[in-house]
């Protein structure tokens, strides 16, 4: 096979714009295992599409910056569009629709708050009993001195 007769073909360029078959694809690369110089004249096709997209690029307007920000009112000092709304602000609504979020159902948050009312009376239950129990050992103490024959003022 003559390789300039391949490279002209333009199968290299439909390599690089990304058109080519699968089979146009193996072929080429088993060119470029046999040919180096098609690795050379890849990049130059690669470069020779990017300077012709650079030189042919239409930039755009200077208003369409303009409109775009008014448009999604990014910016404050661009003034809102005539007849249109006048709010500044931008809403977005955070709840799914696909129902992939997290919620808690009623349920559990009447069992949170049940739990936590019980835990708050449990503890007030256990200091009260604390000290009564304590109040206990100190009579118990006071009633041992005083079959012994102390006498001990209470506190």
């Amino acid at each position: 096979m003559d390789l300039n007769h391949y490279i002209q073909s333009g199968i290299i360029e439909s390599y690089v714009l990304g058109i080519a078959t699968a089979s146009e694809m193996e072929e080429l690369q088993h060119m470029r295992r046999l040919y180096p110089l098609l690795n050379a004249e890849i990049m130059a096709v690669e470069r020779r599409i990017e300077r012709t997209a650079l030189a042919e690029a239409v930039s755009p307007s200077p208003y369409l910056k303009e409109r775009i920000f008014q448009r999604i009112n990014w910016r404050d000092d661009v003034p809102p569009p005539p007849g249109g709304d006048q709010s500044r602000y931008t809403f977005i609504n955070i709840q799914s629709k696909d129902g992939q979020h997290i919620t808690v159902h009623k349920w559990w948050r009447l069992f949170f708050i049940v739990t936590f009312i019980l835990s708050k009376v449990c503890l007030f239950f256990a200091i009260y009993f604390f000290l009564k129990y304590q109040q206990a050992q100190e009579q118990k103490q006071a009633e041992a001195l005083r079959t012994a024959g102390q006498v001990v003022t209470p506190k």
